[in-house]
């Protein structure tokens, strides 16, 4: 009787001290995972905290890049930057606005896609050549490119291919439709205009180019003056009064320096 007793305690014992033992070895399993669980809330946490600092670092660089930019085109580049979207420009115009490779556009156009990268900015180079602002309204050369929807337009409005064959008040009607025909596919868009190079010995050409810039201001129009730039013409076109290498370093220069803010 008395072993069997003492056999029944040793068991008892046993299993209290085995349940005891697998108890704690449970609870600790348990803790164990909550601790990795909780550790990988924190990893996550972390992660999630550092991604949210790294975008607005990206964000605040951004700014930066825009706050470089002319006034004018700011807001359209903040407005942009906000959707996750690219400025899309557009560089258009006459001859003097060649698309070749080396000519004034192409110069900006890597320049400006180098200093503010293709997610702020997309341009594309559009040259209507050996045509008169006149010829370009009435075979619609434009309506192809309005239909692309820029969101900043650079035109140079044929102020030289005209010169000498319309008058300025039509030329300034053709003007007038070709940017209501862009305004008409994106009323948002916004407008810069420029002149044509400059050309030497020029008498009404001058007055000309002054009637653009009051047409500019009278319509609220940016007004890119960069004849200020060319100090000596005659070697800056060519006898087809275009400009020559020299020349379109000169605009390109000018156009740079007016796009981006060199203490940036």
């Amino acid at each position: 009787m008395r072993i069997g007793l003492v056999v029944l305690g040793l068991l008892t014992s046993s299993v209290v001290i085995g349940g005891k033992y697998h108890w704690e070895g449970e609870v600790k399993e348990v803790q164990a995972s909550a601790y990795a669980s909780h550790q990988d809330v924190l990893a996550g946490e972390r992660a999630e905290a550092e991604e949210k600092a790294e975008k607005e670092r990206h964000r605040m660089q951004i700014l930066d890049r825009i706050n470089g930019l002319p006034r004018d085109v700011q807001p359209l580049f903040r407005e942009k930057a906000a959707q996750g979207k690219p400025v899309r420009m557009m560089i258009a115009g006459s001859s003097s606005t060649s698309d070749e490779a080396g000519a004034w556009p192409d110069t900006v156009k890597e320049a400006l896609t180098k200093e503010y990268g293709e997610e702020l900015l997309s341009v594309s180079i559009h040259e209507v050549g050996r045509r008169t602002s006149r010829e370009v309204v009435k075979d619609g050369l434009h309506l192809p490119l309005a239909k692309e929807k820029p969101d900043l337009l650079l035109l140079e409005p044929f102020l030289l291919a005209d010169n000498s064959r319309i008058d300025m008040k039509e030329r300034l009607k053709n003007l007038t439709a070709i940017l209501d025909a862009f305004k008409k596919e994106n009323p948002d868009i916004m407008i810069l205009l420029q002149p044509s190079n400059p050309i030497p010995d020029a008498h009404y050409y001058p007055m000309e180019e002054k009637k653009l810039r009051e047409y500019a201001k009278d319509h609220h129009y940016p007004y890119i003056d960069h004849w200020k730039a060319w100090k000596d013409v005659e070697s800056q076109v060519t006898k087809k009064e275009l400009p020559n290498k020299d020349g379109n370093a000169v605009w390109a220069s000018f156009m740079v320096d007016y796009f981006v803010d060199k203490s940036h």
